[in-house]
């Protein structure tokens, strides 16, 4: 299918399709785990613009959550469509279900690393993926697919041909206010946005609920609806990022 035309229609920015054997190899068992007949991953993001990050909490919140549904909706048609080709097609979740690796959450396929696999940027020490065009601020959604990769897509060029764009400044470990983001990563349970949801005491349970993958993906079509009544209280991890103009900084 032609991608370009799909995601014009839709309003993507950015987006690349990724042979699964591109990609390390923790990625590629999840993704197979994700759809056992998966030969590639379509990838694809819009941006957050700059002025969303300074409405207020309720308005930035309502603006980002239009931006991620809207994905959503592009990966479910994007499926639909892959499907009607005769390859089997899985759309990525927006929510639930997740997994715990390592004591830290993650998307059941990580997307960002897909998105860096594929050479749209590259993982920031915010956990955040990086892009030239944007920075930081991008949403992304994904498509799990059996075909094969059938053009290439639209990246902002590979990673070697480029400088990195984290350069370890630690800009965002010291803008975090409870101390979420470290040189190992990212605890999201002392996100701020989270922990507003998620008090300290009652983490141990929470990370016991979401092994259970069985109960997580009962519970999943709620999810929007939760996530409706949340309210994103920091983003300084993303602000903070010398990279956050994107290219607004070049011109």
């Amino acid at each position: 299918m032609d991608l370009t035309t799909f995601f014009n229609d839709e309003g993507v920015d950015l987006f690349a399709w990724v042979d699964i054997e591109h990609l390390p190899d923790a990625d590629r068992r999840a993704v197979l785990e994700f759809l056992p007949a998966a030969r590639s991953v379509i990838v694809f993001g819009k941006e957050i613009p700059t002025p969303v990050y300074r409405m207020p909490q309720r308005e930035k919140t309502r603006e980002m959550l239009r931006i991620a549904q809207s994905l959503d909706s592009a990966a479910v048609r994007l499926a639909g469509r892959l499907d009607t080709e005769g390859f089997p097609a899985r759309p990525v979740p927006l929510y639930l279900p997740v997994q715990v690796v390592d004591g830290k959450v993650q998307g059941v396929v990580r997307l960002k690393h897909v998105a860096a696999a594929g050479g749209l940027g590259e993982i920031g020490r915010n956990t955040v993926l990086l892009t030239p065009r944007f920075g930081p601020r991008q949403f992304l959604s994904g498509v799990v697919t059996g075909s094969p990769v059938g053009g290439p897509g639209i990246g902002d060029g590979a990673a070697s041909d480029r400088a990195p764009l984290c350069t370890g400044c630690g800009a965002c470990i010291r803008a975090c206010p409870n101390g979420a983001v470290g040189p190992d990563g990212v605890d999201a349970f002392r996100c701020r946005t989270v922990r507003a949801w998620v008090p300290p005491p009652v983490v141990p349970a929470v990370k016991w609920l979401l092994r259970r993958q069985l109960l997580i993906r009962s519970i999943a079509p709620l999810a929007p609806f939760i996530a409706g009544t949340a309210t994103i209280r920091c983003s300084l991890c993303v602000t903070e990022c010398p990279k956050f103009p994107g290219e607004e900084r070049r011109s």
